[in-house]
């Protein structure tokens, strides 16, 4: 199922849901995952850790990810 096909009501509840699973399974706030998703708030050390451990990928890629969008959001700011 694809979420952005989905229409009023029922959307809303399979973002709510989704976030509160991630939350559920990453040991924080749902809060904190929306603030994430809408890039209120980046991806720290720590939690590269757990997306690590969630995930199966590594922690190294999160942080270093992280650090390309914060140049390039530098970048941006400054041109």
């Amino acid at each position: 199922m694809r979420l952005h096909k989905l229409k009023g009501d029922r959307k809303e509840y399979w973002s709510v849901t989704i976030k509160l699973t991630w939350a559920r399974l990453c040991g924080c706030s749902p809060r904190k995952i929306n603030e994430i998703i809408n890039e209120k708030r980046g991806i720290s050390p720590d939690f590269a850790l757990v997306l690590e451990r969630v995930l199966g990928t590594t922690a190294e890629m999160w942080v270093r990810m992280q650090a390309e969008y914060d140049l390039w959001q530098a970048r941006k700011k400054a041109a």
